[in-house]
């Protein structure tokens, strides 16, 4: 039989267990919820936060890779244009190098050439005036040592105003020394005739001192204090050679 008090008391305690369940278990549980949600969204912000910036990395690593490469191809390529120079550089200076040799080789080369042909010619004119001299001693005699005598008589007698004033400064004390060289000996006549011609020339007294020298070949050589006067074979001989060899 339906009771209205006890139908009532039910209804009370029915809401009293849905009050006390709510206070008790379903508030805490719904903000326990609310916190695990809270949670869950904070770790998914973080997630997606991290994604991102997982992401970014990611392509900011890309790129500088990216950039890297194109570092390491400009290194490249910068070390290959340097090494390129290089070479040429080397090459270069191997080449002048190479030349400045060629250039001494030649130069030396044209140098032992000019004196290996300056001593033929030197050797072949020594043997030349050699063999003329020895010619010239076979056949030379008292005939042509007078024609050489007279010849540098002669040359002494026409001696330039200049060489004249040089030659009389050696005078003094109204004489001088004069030294007399010849292939064969002079005789009285000779050595007279060569005195009076100096004097006259000096105008002052002679000391004539006579050499023997087989080596002249023929003719005489005079010396006054220094000024040498050749007119023998020996001398003509060695100044054609000193002419042919200053000839080219």
């Amino acid at each position: 039989m339906f009771n209205f008090w006890t139908f009532i008391f039910e209804v009370v305690n029915f809401v009293a267990v849905v009050y006390i369940l709510y206070r008790v278990i379903f508030r805490p549980v719904k903000n326990i919820l609310q916190q695990r949600e809270r949670e869950i969204k904070t770790v998914r912000d973080g997630i997606e936060k991290n994604r991102k910036e997982v992401a970014q990395l990611r392509d900011e690593y890309e790129k500088g890779l990216k950039e890297l490469e194109k570092v390491k191809t400009g290194y490249i390529e910068d070390a290959r244009v340097e090494a390129l120079k290089e070479r040429e550089r080397i090459i270069k200076e191997a080449m002048e190098e190479i030349e400045t040799e060629r250039k001494k080789t030649v130069r030396f080369i044209r140098q032992e050439k000019l004196r290996a042909l300056e001593e033929i010619k030197e050797r072949a004119v020594s043997l030349s005036v050699e063999m003329a001299g020895r010619l010239m001693s076979d056949i030379s005699d008292d005939l042509l040592q007078e024609r050489l005598l007279k010849m540098l008589l002669e040359r002494l007698e026409n001696l330039p105003p200049e060489e004249l004033r040089r030659l009389s400064e050696v005078v003094k004390d109204g004489s001088c020394r004069a030294e007399l060289y010849s292939a064969r000996p002079l005789n009285i006549d000779q050595k007279e005739e060569i005195r009076s011609s100096l004097q006259e020339i000096l105008n002052c007294r002679i000391d004539l001192v006579d050499h023997q020298d087989t080596s002249l070949i023929a003719g005489i050589r005079l010396k006054i204090d220094g000024h040498v006067f050749d007119g023998t074979l020996r001398g003509n001989l060695d100044a054609i050679a000193e002419k042919l060899k200053k000839q080219s």
